[in-house]
């Protein structure tokens, strides 16, 4: 009866963080468009010969966007996966849920190790954020996933 009412606890907050997840994406990308669009135009409209840039520069800071939105993409997705897996009364302890888990923990890492370095190639100093610890935390908890995953595995055999 507790196993029950737990279930389905996890799968109304799951479902809620789903919808909540895509509401805030949803929000973000509306709110960014104006200015977004608003930047290109004026940086499109003040083009200089980019003199003061170096090409390895320019090459480098490329290479961290791109890594940097490879991540985000890759923690949206994952925690989607993890989301939608959940409210749908899978168990928590399973290899894919794990691999959610320890992909999300990952990508945050290369995010946030990305980002200062985007941010010291474009304005020459060193920030550091916190989503490296949240990573590394998440990492941890992909390890006790697997190991709940080996316990319910001999459990599920054992009866």
């Amino acid at each position: 009866m507790e196993n029950e009412k737990l279930n389905s606890k996890i799968k109304n907050i799951s479902r809620i963080s789903v919808v909540g997840l895509i509401l805030y994406i949803g929000v973000s990308a509306y709110a960014m468009f104006p200015s977004a669009k608003k930047g290109f135009i004026d940086g499109w409209n003040s083009v200089d010969d980019g003199a003061d840039t170096a090409v390895w520069e320019a090459l480098l800071g490329f290479v961290c966007a791109v890594a940097m939105l490879t991540a985000l993409v890759i923690t949206i997705v994952a925690g989607l996966q993890l989301l939608f897996g959940m409210s749908k009364g899978a168990s928590p302890f399973t290899e894919k849920v794990s691999k959610a888990i320890k992909n999300m923990g990952v990508s945050l890492m290369v995010y946030e190790v990305t980002r200062a370095g985007f941010y010291y190639l474009s304005e020459g100093t060193v920030e550091i954020g916190m989503l490296w610890l949240a990573g590394l935390v998440l990492y941890a908890f992909s390890l006790v996933f697997r190991y709940g995953t080996v316990l319910q595995k001999e459990s599920d055999e054992t009866l």
